[in-house]
């Protein structure tokens, strides 16, 4: 990496600017999973309800849809043991700013879980389900930027999709994707200890998870009590997720052309800012941002973690990358 590339590192507290845009109308019908195709309509509502610009996308999915066509679309890429339920504040938060949302689940995740043939974890699966979401969101919203975002493991997958098919991303929002995580060494121990014991046997990874990812005991039980949430998963399953984050340094550098918003909390207990930080560095892009949340924990977008604060930097810097023309993406109007 050159050392005269340009970076630009912003930390914020939570009082650091507030929200300020009007609201915009929600179709109340659109905060549901979505587990079939959606018929488009020409005008007005279509049969289920739902304001025209809904889309086909034939995985699992939550959106949030302004009645108003929306300035830039989000599609949101989950973390480990969560699924696409836990966008459901920053759903409704960007919705209201006239932003159109759509959160997939990630294989093995969410709806998965209830079809034994796709219950397991499957990244490349995963990729290619994110590549799918992405094409379908092209055709329905034509003139529209388009924004992934992703938290933890859904950041990782975020940043890899972004440098697997730049043509199809305005922009990435990728909230502590790194690998490094605190206690890495002891939970890889573990789970090779229970790999070579039986690699297929599921295991709690709520204590690694919850107990680093917020200090606050309430917010864990209320995680972990969420039925759409899982948190066992096989020594085989994580050993993929192991592998699949330690190539987060080479799907950056990929990233070339593509605008970068990267987060993270400084009182995270789970993936180290620091790790965060080095994987920002290996962006290849120019136009990339750091942004780290003085308060925060692991989780910045998810499970209603999402700050007034927060919510308006990114608004904010995605308003600004929606009306920039990239090489490689169609200019907006």
């Amino acid at each position: 990496m050159s050392m005269t590339r340009k970076i630009t590192i912003v930390a914020i507290t939570t009082m650091l600017l507030a929200s300020a845009l009007p609201s915009t109308a929600i179709s109340p019908a659109s905060n549901r999973s979505q587990h079939q195709k959606l018929a488009i309509a020409t005008t007005g509502l279509n049969k289920a309800g739902l304001p025209i610009w809904s889309t086909n996308i034939n995985v699992p999915y939550r959106s949030w849809i302004p009645v108003k066509k929306p300035g830039a679309v989000l599609l949101c890429v989950h973390g480990l043991g969560f699924s696409s339920k836990s966008f459901t504040e920053l759903g409704r938060r960007m919705a209201r700013r006239g932003f159109a949302v759509y959160a997939l689940d990630v294989r093995g995740f969410g709806e998965w879980m209830k079809h034994p043939s796709e219950s397991q974890v499957n990244f490349e699966a995963c990729l290619s389900d994110v590549e799918s979401a992405l094409r379908a969101l092209r055709k329905a919203y034509p003139h529209a930027p388009i924004f992934l975002v992703g938290e933890s493991m859904g950041g990782a997958i975020a940043l890899r999709a972004t440098s697997r098919y730049p043509e199809l991303v305005n922009g990435l929002v990728s909230s502590v994707p790194s690998s490094d995580r605190y206690a890495k060494l002891s939970s890889q121990l573990v789970v090779g200890t229970r790999y070579l014991q039986d690699k297929n046997e599921p295991m709690n990874i709520a204590p690694e998870v919850m107990n680093r990812a917020t200090a606050n005991p309430t917010l864990r039980a209320k995680w972990e009590a969420e039925p759409t949430n899982r948190m066992k998963m096989t020594p085989k399953e994580l050993k993929q997720f192991d592998d699949f984050m330690k190539g987060n340094q080479d799907a950056a550098a990929l990233v070339a052309n593509t605008p970068v918003l990267m987060l993270a909390g400084f009182k995270d207990k789970l993936v180290k800012p620091e790790g965060t930080i080095s994987l920002f560095n290996e962006l290849s892009t120019q136009d990339k941002l750091l942004m780290i949340v003085g308060d925060g924990e692991h989780l910045l977008l998810e499970e209603n973690q999402l700050s007034d604060e927060l919510t308006q930097l990114i608004v904010d810097w995605i308003n600004n990358e929606a009306h920039s023309s990239r090489p490689g993406v169609t200019a907006h109007p």
